[in-house]
């Protein structure tokens, strides 16, 4: 074989290559089209199923609305005969007469409606307000609140005034002190009466003012009487109840504190555990 039989022969098998090249491209194309075309064709048909089952489902719906409308729209009636001497009777705008023997529930107008002159006039309406609110019992609380009447526990002058500020000098113990009461001269024995009445809370010796009894009072105030005698009466004692004017016990010489003074009632009073001048109280 010589030169040009082969390159001839290689000629021919590249044009056979080449045939079969686009005979395969066309075949691939057609296949391709041919697909695309039937998937399409299922999605339309698809859709259009969706379609009709929605219409379905909505013409559904709409049915039964339609057999709620027309059993609403439908008048039931007792009577299927009609009597053809019914005749329709204008309606009347008066109130329909009651049969006494109606048993029916008739709305009852309340017995007490506020008067118009009340509705008009809102100050009248707390004014009846405000007396139905009145407790009896505030007559009481006025008169435990109503502050008590003091009078002097021993008639006497006054000596040494209430002086929280300015120390005093103490001949018995040499230096200076305060006074945070009063001083009422009087003898020895003098009886000591209650300023006003009260409750005896404490009895105490005190190591430098003495004998002491405290009575409450009310007003959260508390009276004070110092250098008292060593014996008091037997009913004085720690929760007694006195009035004002009975005697709690005697003048003494017991404080150690002004045992140089004058016989005399030490006499203090406090306010919320506070001291108070009882001059403001009780006058001498």
């Amino acid at each position: 074989m010589n030169f040009k039989t082969r390159s001839s022969n290689i000629t021919k098998v590249l044009y056979i290559v080449l045939i079969l090249c686009i005979v395969s491209i066309m075949f691939l194309s057609i296949y391709s089209i041919f697909n695309q075309s039937e998937n399409q064709g299922n999605s339309d048909n698809l859709h259009n199923m969706n379609l009709n089952n929605d219409t379905g489902y909505e013409d559904s719906e709409d049915a039964i609305l339609d057999i709620f409308r027309k059993k609403e729209t439908e008048t039931p009636t007792e009577n299927p005969t009609h009597n053809p001497m019914d005749t329709e009777k204008p309606k009347s705008t008066e109130a329909p007469s009651i049969p006494e023997n109606d048993n029916s529930i008739i709305p009852i107008q309340p017995a007490n409606e506020p008067e118009p002159e009340a509705q008009n006039n809102p100050q009248a309406t707390t004014d009846r307000t405000a007396e139905l609110i009145i407790d009896p019992a505030e007559d009481a609380i006025e008169v435990l609140s109503v502050p008590a009447t003091y009078s002097k526990p021993i008639p006497g002058s006054v000596s040494r005034k209430h002086n929280p500020d300015t120390p005093e000098y103490s001949v018995a113990m040499n230096d200076y002190r305060t006074h945070m009461g009063i001083d009422i001269d009087s003898d020895v024995g003098v009886n000591v009466k209650a300023a006003a009445d009260g409750v005896i809370s404490e009895i105490y010796d005190d190591p430098l003012m003495g004998k002491t009894v405290v009575i409450d009072h009310s007003g959260n105030i508390q009276s004070v009487y110092m250098n008292l005698q060593e014996s008091l009466p037997k009913n004085i004692t720690v929760g007694a109840q006195v009035k004002g004017g009975d005697v709690i016990g005697g003048i003494g010489e017991s404080s150690l504190i002004e045992i140089t003074d004058v016989p005399h009632l030490h006499f203090e009073m406090k306010k919320d555990g506070m001291y108070i001048d009882p001059l403001e109280y009780i006058k001498y």
